[in-house]
């Protein structure tokens, strides 16, 4: 395949960082929907619900926060997913990872300033509340599917 050379020119690392960060977006929606290409409550509260487990791991790695709120976020949320019909749950776990993974490269792996911070606003806002709003969502999924 031929890419015409207008369309070959250099993405730049903020549209690449972007494109990076929505990818377990995309993957999500193609597992916890059955039409890949839409978005409905449940993408959007398993995205929002990612946030703060990225947040939680990195300050873990970087500034030595305690690894127990981030392996119990993670369990919570699974737990939560397992609600989804015909959900996937390693190919969750592997998101929330990839999540992860995309927090770090986009930010560093440095215990720096922002980095506390966001983990400081997660802890204070309660890490409950996008759990809550998941597990919501998982609810009204399985209502819709009875």
């Amino acid at each position: 395949m031929r890419i015409p050379k207008d369309q070959n020119k250099p993405v730049s690392s903020l549209a690449a960082g972007a494109a990076w960060f929505l990818r377990p977006v995309v993957i999500t929606s193609a597992l916890l929907s059955s039409t890949p290409a839409s978005a409905d409550g449940l993408d959007t509260a398993y995205f929002l619900a990612m946030q703060p487990y990225a947040v939680l791991k990195r300050a873990s790695v970087a500034c030595g926060k305690p690894i127990g709120e981030h392996v119990a976020y993670k369990q919570r949320m699974l737990d939560i997913l397992r609600g989804v019909p015909d959900i996937d749950i390693r190919a969750a776990s592997r998101d929330i990872e990839q999540a992860y993974q995309t927090d770090a490269h986009l930010g560093g792996l440095d215990c720096t300033d922002g980095l506390q911070d966001r983990y400081k606003q997660v802890i204070e806002r309660g890490v409950d509340r996008d759990l809550e709003y998941l597990a919501e969502e998982v609810l009204n999924r399985q209502r819709r599917n009875q």
